[in-house]
């Protein structure tokens, strides 16, 4: 019996032991747990090796390549090929100036009111124009670029390239309609 106990105290030992009451084990780690381990490490492995021996691209040429994707992607963002001409065929078609009128009043109305005679923006309605000189380009370029020093955001990153032309061809309906009760006239005259 001495001996049977003397193994038991044995395996106690080696197997767990007793803190405060608390009886600890030396279970084995659950296999999920080993499986995502030994899979980092190996991923780290492979990494190091694809990076370091094999030519794996470095931050810089990485930042390279980036850099000449750039102007691919500024030339097909909206208003990179907006002309006159381009917006005026938009700016004609009455489902656009609607759809317009629909984002006016969900982004604009707070600043410009809802007939355009302005608010803490300017009056859009009269041919006096602070940014944009009036033309097409001009009022989309300022809704998508926006006037920070004026408080008028940059719409670009919030709209969609179709929202921005509707909204811009809504603006420039509004043009020359001077509404009353509108802001008096800011900035220079542009018919």
């Amino acid at each position: 019996m001495n001996n049977h106990q003397s193994n038991k105290e044995k395996d106690e030992i080696i197997k767990g032991h007793e803190y405060d009451g608390i009886q600890e084990y030396d279970n084995p780690l659950p296999g999920w747990w080993l499986t995502t381990f030994y899979g980092t490490i190996i991923f780290a492995a492979l990494y190091y090796v694809y990076y370091t021996f094999m030519g794996g691209p470095t931050l810089s040429q990485e930042l390279e390549a980036e850099m000449k994707a750039v102007p691919a992607v500024q030339s097909a963002s909206a208003d990179s090929n907006m002309t006159e001409d381009t917006l005026a065929a938009k700016f004609g078609d009455q489902n656009t100036i609607a759809q317009g009128k629909t984002v006016y009043v969900a982004k604009c109305l707070p600043c410009h009111a809802e007939n355009g005679g302005g608010l803490i923006g300017p009056n859009l309605t009269d041919n006096h124009w602070i940014n944009g000189q009036g033309t097409r380009v001009g009022i989309f370029k300022v809704i998508s670029t926006g006037v920070t020093d004026k408080g008028m955001p940059a719409w670009e990153q919030m709209l969609k390239p179709e929202e921005l032309t509707a909204v811009a061809a809504f603006v420039y309906s509004l043009k020359g309609t001077n509404v009353s009760g509108g802001k008096p006239p800011q900035g220079q005259e542009y018919k």
